[in-house]
Parts: C-alpha cells; sequence; structure tokens
C-alpha cells in the first residue's frame, strides 16, 4: 500500500516538472475551489482532500496540468467543523505549432 501511494506521489509530481520551464511565459488559470468535509474526523476530511489532489495529478498531461493545495479552513458553507478547502489552478501547456 505504502509503494501505491509513493508511486501515485511520485506519478502526480511528473508533470510539473514539465511544465516548470513554460510556467513564466503563460500564468495559471484559477478553477472552483471545493469544500471537503466530515462531521467526525479531521482526519479523514485531510485524507479525503489530499486524495483528490492526487486524483488531480494523475489527470495532468502534456496538454493541462493541475496544480492543487488543500487548506484547513472555517467557511460558513461546509456542513461540519472539519473541513478542507481544496483549491485547484490548471496549466494549459502550450502545443508546438504543427505542420
Amino acid at each position: 500500500m505504502k509503494a501505491l501511494l509513493l508511486s501515485l506521489t511520485l506519478f502526480a509530481l511528473i508533470p510539473f516538472v514539465h511544465a516548470e520551464d513554460t510556467q513564466s511565459k503563460e500564468a495559471w488559470i484559477d478553477t472552483n475551489t471545493v469544500l471537503i468535509s466530515n462531521s467526525q474526523s479531521p482526519d479523514i476530511a485531510r485524507r479525503d482532500c489530499e486524495t483528490t489532489m492526487r486524483i488531480l495529478g494523475i489527470m495532468s498531461n502534456d496538454k493541462i496540468v493541475f496544480r492543487s493545495t488543500c487548506e484547513s479552513t472555517v467557511n460558513p458553507r461546509c456542513n461540519y467543523y472539519y473541513c478542507f478547502q481544496l483549491s485547484v489552478k490548471a496549466f494549459v501547456v502550450p502545443q508546438p505549432p504543427q505542420e
């Protein structure tokens, strides 16, 4: 299980290495902010948020890269006290002109 999580984490970081060269030329685009909460445990809410971050990392490819963060938050729109805010930015990687 640890090996699977480590490989998912490393796999999620690969697109960011590719996008670092072009990051200064183009801007990251803010996308939706999602609130993730749990009524019983802050650990469960945090894990759900981190799992969603990993999934977004896996969805990144050579055309679009997602960068996300999880932060503990107190928000009136949250259903429960244990609440995390998932903020996502997207970067569209410029494609070389096709001949």
